[in-house]
């Protein structure tokens, strides 16, 4: 039977990643907050989840440091 010919369902426990457009996490709005304060830069609390991602990476560019080890 080919691929086209059986239905395919979708697994609701596959690891999908989040939706870019919802609101940044809380680990990253504190990251944000403290390097925006470091940099003298100014903190958007309205921000996406990608959004804060590229902001974090910017400011940690810009500080030069890098991001803590998880």
């Amino acid at each position: 039977m080919s691929f086209m010919t059986s239905p395919r369902t979708i697994d609701a426990a596959m690891d999908v990643p989040p939706d870019p457009r919802q609101p940044m996490t809380a680990e990253q709005e504190a990251r944000l907050r403290e390097l925006s304060q470091r940099a003298g830069e100014t903190f958007d609390a309205e921000l996406t989840l990608w959004q804060a991602g590229r902001r974090i990476a910017e400011l940690e560019d810009l500080a030069g440091t890098t991001p803590p080890a998880v």
